[in-house]
């Protein structure tokens, strides 16, 4: 099956709550997507098995998925913000998470 190129618009959310967009082109049926994805999959993964509390790695899984989700061009929406996960821990995982899909996700 063949995909053609998309151009999204990837949200990611500054420090200061304000959201900021930027636009890159994704292709899912090219060979270095996936491996891209694969890449990021793995950095993410051991990222998430060492964060100790439950419910903060519970949110950093969700907030990996939907980081995966939306470069495969799906549309999402944050994850819900759980009961007892404090805003320094939540910023600290989406920046964290948001580096790595920038490192290996993202066409510039």
């Amino acid at each position: 099956m063949l995909f053609e190129s998309r151009r999204i618009q990837v949200e990611s959310i500054a420090f200061g709550g304000n959201p900021t967009f930027e636009e890159v082109i994704l292709s899912p049926s090219d060979a270095n997507f996936g491996a891209a994805l694969l890449d990021f999959n793995g950095e993410a993964g051991s990222y998430c098995r060492g964060i100790s509390d439950a419910v903060a790695h519970k949110y950093a899984m969700d907030y990996t998925r939907m980081i995966e989700d939306r470069a495969k061009g799906m549309e999402v929406s944050l994850p819900r913000i759980p009961t007892g996960l404090f805003e320094p821990n939540r910023n600290l995982i989406r920046s964290t998470l948001e580096r790595m899909c920038e490192k290996h996700l993202l066409s510039k």
